[in-house]
């Protein structure tokens, strides 16, 4: 079976997987693009770019970051698009709107998409489920999910920062996490917002989702505890193959992964589910 079901259980909260990667990008269009001071691996955006320059996809959909926390989806065919779309988002990007009339109306086969938990289940069920002839989902090749704790409700976040830090949402330039606390760089400088007070401020769906790695994709990606690299779940055969092949043509370097990554990120996952379960259980 190609995909299997998924079963929801803090018993196991990685869900089930074909195998678990420590990844780190091997290709220097990738290197340069993120930075030094990057701590991510850049293994999805090397995975985006061996699937297109080898034409195992025509397209790939990805979210890019136009400024602060706002961002849009885009449907990217050339190494330069998704190269354009690297690096972290912060809100949730809307996946329908628009999107079956731009696949249907573009020469494009299959596809390969990037998103959330939420998105990759979306997509899953479109796929298992399709609606109508002229839907999308014969053209869904791939889907690839980053860790997610939660996305911030844009406004009510970027008028806290305002009108606690005193930064307007067109000063900021980048947010990213460190250990317990939100890095939000702006134009003046920066400052360190404790995640325990930023929770205030994500998505009402969010919090009742129970999924951090996204149990119904067919790779898994986020960040490892160690710098600058990726952990990959695979959920799939099709996902190992192609997580395999893009190390075997220098896309990637794969290694083990240590046990306090796994530590984390299973932490991580169980943390998400009890909270799901909390914030159900007031609204049920």
């Amino acid at each position: 079976m190609a995909y299997q079901p998924v079963v929801i259980d803090p018993e196991n909260p990685l869900g089930y997987y074909t195998g678990i990667y420590l990844a780190q990008t091997a290709d220097e269009r990738v290197k340069r693009k993120l930075g030094p001071d990057y701590k991510g691996g850049g293994a999805v955006t090397s995975i985006l770019l061996y699937l297109v320059e080898h034409g195992v996809v025509d397209a790939v959909v990805v979210a890019r970051r136009k400024k602060g926390l706002y961002g849009e989806t885009i449907i990217a065919k050339t190494p330069e698009e998704i190269l354009e779309a690297t690096g972290p988002k912060w809100s949730i990007v809307p996946y329908t709107l628009g999107l079956r009339e731009k696949l249907t109306s573009m020469d494009v086969g299959r596809v390969a998409f990037v998103g959330l938990p939420c998105q990759a289940q979306f997509l899953r069920q479109v796929k298992m489920f399709p609606l109508m002839e002229s839907d999308f989902s014969k053209k869904i090749y791939l889907i690839i999910s980053l860790f997610c704790m939660g996305t911030f409700a844009v406004e009510s976040f970027l008028n806290y920062i305002k009108k606690s830090y005193h930064v307007s949402p067109d000063e900021i330039e980048n947010i990213s996490i460190n250990g317990d606390e939100l890095v939000v760089k702006h134009v003046r400088g920066e400052i360190r917002i404790p995640i325990r007070d930023a929770l205030f401020h994500l998505q009402h769906g969010c919090l009742t989702c129970p999924d951090y790695t996204g149990l119904f994709a067919d790779l898994s990606a986020g960040k490892a505890l160690k710098p600058g690299f990726t952990l990959l779940i695979t959920r799939t055969k099709l996902a190992d193959k192609i997580v395999r092949e893009a190390s075997n043509t220098g896309y990637l370097k794969l290694s083990e992964p240590d046990e306090e990554s796994l530590r984390i990120v299973i932490e991580k996952a169980r943390e998400k589910i009890m909270r799901s379960y909390k914030y159900l259980s007031t609204v049920l």
